[in-house]
């Protein structure tokens, strides 16, 4: 029989494929962006259904960490730092996905235009948070191996 801490762990391995996997094809794909400003459209297409695999993923693991804490799992300095930056990736998700991404898909530029000033800085920020988004992701991951 599995028990509790296993099937966690397994929900936990699954949760951190999907979201870092998606997480970092999200960001890469975004980075092809700012070399081939004619990819956005693509970029655009795969966009949403790669956040929902991040977002399945994230839920995932959070809600199997829940489960690890009601089980029992001991609090250390590590865990409290991780735990805050979890909090900090639920605050930093909406706003890239109801923010920062809408704002990069309402100013692309149409097929065969150039980059307006206002995408290139919408781009930029929206760059900037997805790349500090998954770099908090791998963070998250060494500090679980650190535990």
């Amino acid at each position: 029989m599995v028990s509790s801490w296993t099937l966690l762990l397994l929900v936990h391995l699954i949760g951190l494929s999907l979201a870092l996997g998606a997480a970092s094809a999200k960001t890469l794909l975004l980075l092809r962006c700012r070399k081939d400003h004619a990819f956005v459209p693509v970029y655009l297409a795969v966009a949403r259904p790669i956040t929902r695999l991040i977002i399945l993923g994230f839920a995932a693991l959070t809600l199997s960490g829940i489960g690890w804490l009601v089980l029992g799992y001991s609090f250390t300095a590590v865990l409290i730092a991780k735990l805050i930056l979890v909090g900090a990736m639920w605050v930093i998700g909406p706003l890239i996905d109801n923010v920062a991404e809408p704002r990069f898909a309402e100013l692309a530029p149409a097929a065969g235009e150039l980059p307006s000033p206002l995408f290139v800085a919408a781009r930029n920020r929206y760059m900037a948070l997805e790349v500090a988004a998954t770099a908090t992701f791998y963070v998250i991951v060494f500090m679980w191996v650190l535990l």
